[in-house]
C-alpha cells in the first residue's frame, strides 16, 4: 500500500531508516499557525526537526492524524527506548503497508497495543485519550493518588475516560502532560486529537519550556510558585535560578520574571555574586546584571565561587584557584580539591582526605576516608580506626579535633545548628537530626524506599529541610514538625525560601551493566515527572 502523497506535519518519510529521523522544517512560521494558541510549541518542534509542514507552507493544526502517523511520531520522539516484546501479525497491517515497520517498532516498545481479533486499525484517527495515555506511559508518569480521585478533581467529563486508560491519564495529569483548549476542565477524551493538540502534549512530554500557554495545562494550579513550564533546572541561589528556553539558558527571579535573557549554552547557579556560563567551548563568569566579570577563557567547567575563590581544573588533573578578578590565587599539584568553605577546602592525599587553607598550606593532615565541607564551624568526616573496624562518621573542628565522636553510619553537614545523621539511635536505618553537642534534636524517623538512592534528609535552610518518608518527600521545620507534608516524588534542598520539587515521576530500578564474575548491577533512576518550584511557608516565629 503506498504512502500518502502529502507528507503530514509529523513527517513519515523517515520510517525506512534506523534512526527514525525526520526531515527538518524549512520555515518556523507556518502560514496557518501564527495565531494558533500552540504556535510557539509548533515552531520549536519544527526547529528541532520533530515536525514538518505541508509543501504549501501550512501545518494544518486542526487536522487529525492516524494511529500509524502517531506511531511514527512516537518513534521519532522516543526512539531510544529499547524494544521489550515482539509485535504480532496484525490482520489489517500487510507487509507492503507504508507504516508496517513503524507499527511493529512502536508496538515492540509498548507505545501501542492492538485491538481484539489481531487488529491495529492503522487508518483510525487517534483519540485524545489514547495519545495522552501513550505519552504518559512512555515518559513513566505516576500518580500518588487513586486515578478516580485525580480524574474527578480536574475534569468535568472524567466519566468518559475508558477504563483501560484511566490510570495512565491520571498519571499524565499529575505530570502536567494534559493540555485542554479552550476549556481546561473539558478533557474530551474520545474526540480525535488534532495535530496542534498533539504538538502541545508532545512539548509537555519533552519538557520544552515556555511553549504551551499555562492556562491550558491541566492539573494542580496551586502547588507551584514557579511551574515546570518556566524551564528552571537548578536551585535558587542569591535570588536567581537558571532556566532553559529554545536551546539557550538565562536567569529568572523568584517571581518568574526574566532577569538575564537566554543567551548562554550552559549556565550554573550564582555564588558569591558570580555564575559560571559557557558559550561555545569556553567558560567565564557573569555578574547579576549578565555582564562578564571574568571573560570567556576556560576550556573546562570551573567550580562555583566560594569564599572568594573558584577552582579551575586542567586536563591533567591540576587544580588552580582564581579570585573574582580572574587572577591566579592558588596552584596545586594534581589532586582532588573541593571548593573552599569557611576558609578551608578538602584535599586528597596518600592517606585519605585532609584540609588546606587559602594559601594552599595543609592545616589538617590527610587521614579521613571521606569528608564533608566545613559548615557552622564543623566538618563531617568518616574514619575507620583499624582495617577490620566499620567506618563511622563524626564531626571535627577547624583544628582537626573531634567535637562529636565517630558513631554515625551517614552524616550531612551542620546548618543552622543541626545536622542530619543516620544511626546509631533506633535501628540504624532511620535519619534524624543532632545538635552541636551531638544530642538528638529530631528523632530518627525519615527513610526512603529501596529504589531511592538520593539524600533522605538535607541540611536546614531558612528554618526548613527536605526529608523523605518512603516514596515521598516533604519539608520539616526545626522542631521536626511538617511544614509541607510528604507529597512529592522527589525534592531538592531549600534555598532562598524555595525548593525545586518533582511531581508525576517514577523511581525505576535500571540495569547499569553486567560482568561475568559479579553478575549485573542496578541503580535507581528518577524517570519522568516535572520539576517546578514551591514557596516555603512563613515561619510563625522566625
Amino acid at each position: 500500500m503506498p504512502a500518502p502523497k502529502l507528507l503530514c506535519s509529523f513527517a513519515l518519510s523517515a520510517i525506512a531508516t534506523a534512526t527514525w529521523a525526520l526531515n527538518p522544517s524549512n520555515a518556523l512560521a507556518f502560514s496557518d499557525t501564527q495565531s494558533h494558541w500552540a504556535a510557539t510549541c509548533i515552531d520549536q518542534l519544527a526547529a528541532t526537526g520533530l515536525v514538518n509542514g505541508y509543501p504549501e507552507g501550512t501545518f494544518r493544526p486542526q487536522a487529525t492524524l492516524t494511529r500509524t502517523e502517531f506511531a511514527v511520531l512516537m518513534l521519532n520522539s522516543f526512539g531510544s527506548v529499547e524494544p521489550t516484546r515482539q509485535a504480532p501479525a496484525f490482520r489489517d497491517v500487510p507487509a507492503d503497508f507504508w507504516g508496517y515497520r513503524a507499527i511493529r517498532e512502536a508496538y515492540a516498545r509498548e507505545f501501542f497495543s492492538g485491538y481484539p481479533d489481531s487488529l491495529f486499525k492503522p487508518a483510525e484517527a487517534i483519540p485524545r485519550v489514547q495519545a495522552i495515555a501513550i505519552l504518559a506511559n512512555a515518559t513513566h508518569m505516576s500518580s500518588g493518588e487513586p486515578p478516580e480521585t485525580v480524574l474527578q478533581r480536574y475534569f468535568d467529563d472524567a466519566q468518559q475516560v475508558p477504563a483501560y486508560a484511566r490510570r495512565a491519564v491520571a498519571a499524565g495529569t499529575v505530570g502536567r502532560l494534559v493540555v485542554n483548549y479552550p476549556n481546561l476542565r473539558q478533557l474530551q477524551p474520545n474526540r480525535a486529537i488534532t495535530r496542534g493538540e498533539v504538538a502541545a502534549v508532545l512539548c509537555q512530554s519533552l519538557n520544552l519550556a515556555r511553549t504551551v500557554p499555562l492556562e491550558y495545562v491541566a492539573g494542580d494550579r496551586t502547588v507551584f510558585a514557579i511551574p515546570p513550564e518556566m524551564g528552571g533546572y537548578n536551585r535558587f541561589s542569591e535570588g536567581l535560578v537558571p532556566f532553559a528556553f529554545n536551546g539557550k539558558t538565562g536567569y529568572m527571579n523568584q517571581q518568574g520574571a526574566t532577569v538575564i535573557a537566554p543567551q548562554f549554552d550552559e549556565a550554573w547557579a550564582f555564588s558569591d555574586g558570580l555564575a559560571a556560563v559557557r558559550v561555545g567551548s569556553q567558560w567565564g563568569f557573569i555578574d547579576r546584571t549578565g555582564a562578564y566579570a571574568i571573560p570567556l577563557q576556560f576550556t573546562t567547567q570551573p567550580g562555583d565561587f566560594s569564599d572568594g575563590l573558584a577552582a579551575i581544573r586542567s586536563a591533567n588533573g591540576q587544580t588552580s584557584f582564581i579570585d573574582k578578578t580572574g587572577a591566579l590565587a592558588i596552584q596545586l599539584q594534581p589532586a582532588y580539591v573541593s571548593s573552599f568553605s569557611e576558609g578551608l577546602a578538602a584535599i586528597a592525599g596518600n592517606r585519605g582526605y585532609g584540609f588546606i587553607d587559602k594559601t594552599g598550606a595543609i592545616v589538617i593532615q590527610s587521614q579521613f576516608e571521606e569528608v564533608r565541607a566545613f559548615s557552622d564551624g564543623l566538618a563531617a568526616v568518616k574514619v575507620r580506626p583499624t582495617p577490620t573496624d566499620t567506618a563511622r562518621w563524626g564531626y571535627i573542628d577547624r583544628t582537626g579535633a573531634f567535637v562529636i565522636e565517630p558513631q554515625f553510619y551517614e552524616a550531612q553537614p551542620f546548618s543552622e545548628g543541626l545536622a542530619a545523621v543516620r544511626g546509631p539511635a533506633g535501628d540504624g536505618t532511620m535519619w534524624g537530626y543532632i545538635n552541636r553537642a551531638g544530642e538528638v534534636a529530631i528523632q530518627p524517623q525519615f527513610f526512603a524506599q529501596r529504589e531511592y538512592q538520593g539524600p533522605v534528609a538535607t541540611p536546614f535552610s531558612g528554618g526548613f529541610a527536605m526529608v523523605r518518608q518512603g516514596e515521598q518527600a516533604g519539608f520539616i521545620d526545626r522542631t521536626g514538625k511538617w511544614a509541607i507534608a510528604p507529597r512529592f516524588v522527589d525534592a531538592d534542598n531549600v534555598s532562598n525560601g524555595m525548593a525545586r520539587v518533582n511531581v508525576g515521576g517514577t523511581w525505576r530500578r535500571v540495569q547499569t551493566g553486567c560482568t561475568h564474575s559479579d553478575g549485573c548491577f542496578y541503580a535507581s533512576q528518577l524517570q519522568g515527572g516535572k520539576w517546578g518550584y514551591i514557596q516555603m511557608p512563613r515561619m510563625a516565629n522566625p
